[in-house]
């Protein structure tokens, strides 16, 4: 694990604030350990997960590999929520499709209201067209009289 692979210290130091109890404080280097601690779980974790994608014949990891793994390395506690988690993001998910959806179906009206306009717009071009002629042919025959 090289250095450069450290978590970002202001996210590690937001969730320990968050964790701490009012009025407890928590030492620079009991950060930096808590934050190493955390580093060293996410790659345990990663490796018990992928190794479930591969015996599935997958080369993704998916998050049911990472339910699995939850259960193999004994963090069943952290299940729930991430269940949970998982059910939230995929609703958000299929919501944000829907949007998406009826935005297409919305732009594709416009479309269509645009195409009528310029068929609109074609017809009366050409019905003008055709009056300027027929002016024209009346005038021109008003000159031959």
């Amino acid at each position: 694990m090289s250095e450069s692979q450290d978590l970002p210290g202001a996210i590690v130091n937001r969730i320990i604030k968050a964790s701490l109890p009012e009025g407890v404080l928590c030492a620079k280097e009991s950060r930096l350990a808590i934050a190493k601690a955390a580093k060293v779980w996410i790659h345990y974790l990663t490796a018990a997960s992928i190794d479930f994608s591969q015996h599935s014949g997958r080369s993704t990891v998916s998050p049911k590999d990472v339910l699995q793994a939850i259960e193999e390395i004994d963090f069943e506690i952290f299940k729930p929520q991430l269940e949970e988690y998982l059910a939230v993001l995929k609703s958000e998910k299929e919501k944000e499709k829907e949007r998406d959806k009826e935005k297409e179906k919305e732009k594709e009206k416009e479309r269509e209201r645009e195409k009528e306009k310029d068929k609109d717009n074609n017809k009366d071009d050409t019905k003008s067209k055709d009056e300027n002629k027929s002016s024209k042919k009346s005038s021109s025959s008003k000159d031959e009289k």
